[in-house]
């Protein structure tokens, strides 16, 4: 056998060995953070789901071995309410004071272009249209 054969063998046999070592222990380490943040959810928290649904937590109880939480979502007639598993929370949000808008009574935002960047493109097509003459 080839000492290049050898050593490839070596490197194949150390990747089969060491990568599941590796990722078990950053899936352990990954697992507790996780377990860490569902552990301290309470009422009132924003949190975002895993399916991209904002709301609040109104109810933490114990089912068996599973932790549902409630959530309220939407305002005004547009609120709802869902029961979810603890670990479908994907992330607990900061307090933050968000004014909410309804859509209707948002303001309508136009883009506000220059005076001189018209003239200027004005410039570069009445150039365009000469030179083609």
């Amino acid at each position: 056998m080839e000492p290049m054969n050898i050593v490839l063998i070596v490197l194949i046999g150390l990747l089969v060995i060491v990568y599941p070592i590796m990722a078990y222990f950053k899936n352990k380490k990954d697992k507790q953070k996780y377990q860490e943040m569902t552990n301290s959810f309470k009422r009132g928290d924003k949190v975002l789901t895993a399916s991209g649904v904002y709301g609040t937590i109104i109810d933490l109880h114990q089912e068996g071995d599973k932790k549902i939480v409630t959530i309220e979502t939407g305002m005004g007639k547009n609120k709802g309410y869902l029961s979810l598993d603890a670990l479908a929370i994907y992330s607990v949000l900061p307090d933050e004071k968000v004014e909410a808008t309804p859509i209707a009574d948002a303001p309508a935002e136009t883009e506000q272009v220059p005076e001189e960047t018209t003239q200027q493109q004005t410039e570069v097509v009445g150039t365009a249209e000469t030179e083609e003459k």
